[in-house]
């Protein structure tokens, strides 16, 4: 995976939350430390895509980024991919209404994906430290927007043929992502603090149907049998 450096702004400390805070001009501050970490991520995007027409970027910490053209498809066509049984709470929001904004930009749902991770690492690596903990569903985004991206891929996969082909900065980090966000996501959800019954409706409908089995056969034969991308100095296992 071909990565690119993030400039450090500010110092906001060593944990996961400090990591986003310290790598944006203007940081979001003032909302809890989770949706923090997850609206800052968005800023980031923003700073990375500025003058990279077709391209959006991700953070991923460290003070690394991944940089990945847009394909030729449309969130419209993504949310076709989507069983109604697996339309969760944040659907309507950002897979039908924000249509009218990001249509045409559908790494827009990954954005999302990548933003919920980096908050939900920040509740996993508070509980870590021993912090006090927000009461809030820290993990359950990165969970349905795991399931989005997922059908971002599908749908990139049938419709753009030539992007799915040579795209490989694409399918590095689509699985990376979807790979350490279902980890950070079990992790998670054992937590008191964390827990959701919204979130567990969704999960235990994904992991009970024949569709959450597609789904993951999809996963597993699209971007866990790939040669692994090239190391990166974070990995998910130093926060856990």
């Amino acid at each position: 995976m071909d990565l690119i450096s993030v400039q450090k702004h500010g110092n906001f400390g060593n944990d996961v939350y400090g990591d986003v805070l310290s790598h944006c001009k203007r940081p979001n501050r003032g909302d809890g430390r989770y949706t923090d970490v997850h609206e800052t991520s968005h800023f980031i995007s923003s700073e990375l895509r500025r003058g990279r027409m077709g391209y959006n970027g991700f953070y991923i910490l460290n003070s690394k980024g991944v940089l990945i053209k847009e394909p030729p498809t449309t969130i419209g066509e993504v949310a076709t991919y989507v069983p109604s049984n697996f339309r969760g709470m944040r659907y309507q929001l950002y897979l039908v209404d924000q249509r009218r904004y990001w249509d045409e930009q559908p790494l827009y749902i990954v954005e999302e994906l990548n933003c919920y991770f980096l908050g939900g690492a920040c509740a996993l690596d508070d509980h870590k430290n021993g912090r006090s903990l927000e009461r809030t569903d820290a993990v359950a985004g990165m969970f349905e927007f795991r399931i989005y991206s997922t059908a971002v891929a599908m749908c990139v996969k049938e419709k753009c043929p030539e992007y799915w082909d040579v795209n490989k900065q694409f399918h590095e980090f689509m699985k990376y992502r979807l790979n350490n966000s279902m980890e950070c996501f079990l992790k998670g959800r054992e937590i008191p603090s964390f827990q959701s019954s919204i979130s567990d409706k969704l999960y235990n409908e994904y992991t009970n149907s024949s569709e959450g089995e597609r789904f993951e056969q999809f996963i597993k034969d699209n971007f866990s049998n790939e040669p692994k991308p090239e190391p990166i100095n974070w990995t998910i296992n130093k926060i856990f």
